[in-house]
């Protein structure tokens, strides 16, 4: 599927997305294809924090392959790993970052999961997509 169009206003990169502790972040990072860095696609999530959630134009595939996959769906005992990446996700298709996910379609798609997040963790990605005007 071609790229996507930005989302009409930039996210606000949430708090809880640059809070990711390290084991949080080597989880995300192992989301990768087989045969691909892991431990770039960490240290570029590490980088991605100290820039507040504010993807470089040298970070086209590390780590954003990670973060769209971990959005992608919800994983048992990964929850909050989930919300980090879409939160980190909807930046990126903020900055005009293309993706294979459609925003609305994955919403509608991801909608049962969602509604049964935490409710800080629910609330953080209903506004995280109201915000980008999803």
């Amino acid at each position: 599927m071609e790229g996507l169009a930005p989302a009409p206003s930039a996210v606000r990169s949430p708090t809880l997305a640059l809070s990711a502790s390290t084991t949080e972040l080597a989880w995300i990072a192992a989301l990768c294809d087989a045969g691909d860095d892991a431990p770039r696609h960490f240290q570029q999530l590490q980088a991605l924090q100290r820039q507040g959630g504010r993807f470089s134009d040298e970070q086209e595939w590390y780590p954003f392959e990670v973060i769209e996959r971990g959005a992608s769906q919800v994983r048992l005992g990964h929850e909050r790993e989930f919300v980090i990446c879409v939160l980190l996700w909807l930046q990126a298709l903020a900055q005009g970052r293309a993706s294979s996910l459609d925003p609305r379609l994955h919403l509608d798609d991801r909608a049962v999961e969602i509604e049964a997040l935490p409710d800080a963790l629910r609330d953080a990605v209903l506004e995280a997509f109201m915000a980008a005007g999803y």
